[in-house]
């Protein structure tokens, strides 16, 4: 029996180090063969993650955990109302949603998985609030992709307006009744730590950085490999959204108002790089993202077509 037992084993040492070893040779051709493709995509997106998203991002996260102690969303009786009661959100909300949707993704799942973890929220309204928080930022879509990609801010202008309609839409459409009582009353707030805020800031800028880096990667695969070009960029569209606007705005075979539409979908949708981005921050306490993924897909198409009545009436307006 115990001869019987050392072939068994030693044929399994020998199975496995033989798949091992394919394994090995499987990662090895791969890495050589990809390594300078590989590279230039990646220098690409951490270029694109240093030059255009950390500055801003790292700025808002040091701002936002400030904020989360000192602020008062409950004096923001303007909105109050609306955000309670049309929208059925809890009031402790308010603030993420108003910084993620003017500082730009990953602040608003930041925004949440710390009002969450405070014990400010419920799992349910964080879940449904994070999709409405993770927008991008005022100056990306008015500077960067009206300006810098369209050369012209009025575009960026009406993009803005249609992902903010929209999330207000979404808002409304994914409403539970009940009354304003039934939310969570506040906690008390923790004391404000600058040297911590700061590391955990550094900390989630480098996994920024890195899921940009990796959906660059895809993103150029993609284009090299798919060789008609626009299903190759409506494939990034739902991967990340700076390459997606950039490639509809450069498709000569698409008409103004049919690139500004699927730039107005992958702009609400946000793309998996980003979902990717705010799960760093919420996924260590257990928030899902099925709801995410729905009602960011919801907010992308609401966003679309909202962005084509604009651009039809300001063009049959123009034409008077």
């Amino acid at each position: 029996m115990t001869r019987v037992r050392s072939g068994n084993n030693l044929k399994k040492k020998i199975e496995g180090a033989t798949y091992s070893l394919i394994c090995l040779i499987i990662v090895l051709f791969c890495g050589l063969g990809l390594s300078g493709e590989v590279s230039e995509y990646v220098k690409d997106g951490m270029r694109l993650a240093i030059e255009c998203v950390i500055p801003s991002s790292f700025t808002f996260m040091l701002i936002s955990d400030a904020y989360l102690t000192f602020g008062k969303p409950e004096n923001l009786h303007i909105l109050r109302s609306f955000f309670t009661k049309v929208m059925g959100l809890p009031l402790s909300g308010l603030t993420a949603f108003l910084c993620g949707n003017i500082g730009g993704f990953p602040i608003g799942g930041k925004m949440i998985a710390d009002i969450y973890s405070s014990g400010n929220i419920s799992k349910d309204d964080a879940e449904r609030l994070l999709p409405l928080c993770n927008n991008p930022s005022c100056a990306f879509v008015v500077g960067g992709v009206g300006l810098g990609i369209y050369n012209d801010v009025r575009i960026g202008i009406m993009l803005l307006i249609s992902i903010w309609i929209s999330t207000l839409l979404c808002g409304i459409i994914t409403r539970t009744n009940r009354a304003e009582n039934d939310f969570i009353n506040y906690k008390i707030k923790q004391n404000y730590n600058f040297v911590e805020s700061v590391k955990n800031s550094g900390l989630s800028s480098v996994s920024i950085i890195s899921f940009i880096s990796v959906f660059a990667v895809l993103n150029g695969i993609i284009k090299k490999r798919v060789k008609y070009a626009p299903i190759s960029y409506i494939i990034t569209a739902f991967l990340e959204v700076t390459n997606a606007v950039k490639s509809f705005s450069d498709i000569s075979s698409f008409s103004p108002i049919s690139a500004l539409s699927l730039s107005a979908f992958s702009l609400g949708f946000g793309g998996l790089s980003v979902a990717m981005q705010s799960s760093v921050f919420t996924s260590i306490y257990g928030l899902k993202m099925k709801k995410y993924f729905f009602i960011k897909l919801l907010e992308g198409l609401i966003s679309s077509a909202i962005l084509s009545i604009i651009y039809l009436v300001t063009k049959t307006i123009a034409a008077l």
